[in-house]
């Protein structure tokens, strides 16, 4: 049975991820640390165990693509396995450029990868990574649901939403200093515990739709897809972690309907919803 949103959990080896994850936020809120710059550099933290919150400021796209890569290569060296067909990759990276016109932030780069998995995955992290998993590609009816999903995960990018939690986190806390120990323990937190904003998430819906349709697919890719959901929930007795995270699988598919109906979009004008010529482009999956 498919597990829609499985995330994949390295626990024994995370703590250097979360210290990277310490930068984003160091740069993102103001934080003083020791070393920034060469710490920056090396994708490591050195220093005074102790951080003392300065300002809240923006980070930079420069700042927040050099961290992407250092976390990127993080997650290659703790067992994230991506795949490296050269076909399927490409077709996913094609599928991204096509959106990302449409985005908030259409001039930021993005690496678009496909991790060798069987659960139906996706996931985005800071400087432009996104990732779908093999079993996404597996799991969904055709190209347009495909392109939802990567939608979705851009929309995250561009909304600067992890970095947007762990500020608000950090405000509601009223921080003043703050070591290393507790800000790693909080990012895991909301990286695998706490659920998203559903602000946050109907926001990635509102904008995913939005660059979907502005691509030229059709939307009801996007509201198949959480169709598709409620129907494996449904199926399910033991639910997946990523969907307990979210906000109800259901409202979310309503209130997208209620968008489609709002602009007059007719959910089947555009293009991806040929599913024989879907599975024809992922073939090679299929024979694994």
């Amino acid at each position: 049975m498919l597990n829609p949103f499985s995330w994949i959990k390295r626990a024994s080896h995370r703590r250097w991820f979360y210290l990277l994850i310490l930068v984003v936020v160091g740069l993102g809120l103001g934080v003083g640390l020791p070393n920034t710059s060469s710490a920056f550099g090396s994708c490591g933290l050195d220093g005074d165990a102790g951080i003392e919150i300065i300002q809240l400021i923006t980070i930079s796209d420069q700042q927040e693509v050099e961290l992407g890569k250092c976390l990127n290569q993080q997650e290659v060296d703790q067992g994230l396995e991506i795949y490296r067909d050269r076909k399927i990759t490409e077709y996913v990276q094609d599928i991204g450029q096509r959106l990302i016109p449409y985005s908030d932030r259409p001039n930021f780069p993005y690496t678009f990868q496909v991790v060798k998995d069987n659960t139906i995955n996706a996931f985005a992290l800071v400087g432009g990574f996104v990732y779908v998993h093999t079993g996404l590609l597996k799991g969904v009816e055709n190209e347009a649901e495909l392109a939802a999903v990567i939608a979705h995960e851009i929309a995250h990018i561009t909304s600067k939403h992890s970095i947007e939690k762990l500020r608000q986190i950090i405000k509601d806390n009223n921080f003043t200093e703050i070591e290393y120990g507790t800000i790693i323990n909080l990012l895991e937190d909301i990286a695998f515990s706490l659920p998203r904003g559903r602000q946050q998430e109907y926001e990635a819906d509102r904008k995913g739709l939005e660059m979907l349709h502005g691509a030229g697919y059709a939307s009801s890719g996007m509201t198949g897809f959480l169709q598709k959901l409620i129907t494996i929930e449904k199926k399910s007795t033991n639910q997946p972690a990523m969907l307990r995270t979210h906000p109800e699988t259901v409202k979310r598919l309503d209130t997208l309907k209620e968008i489609i109906n709002r602009k007059g979009w007719d959910p089947n004008d555009g293009d991806g919803l040929d599913s024989a010529a879907y599975k024809q482009r992922i073939q090679s999956l299929a024979i694994e």
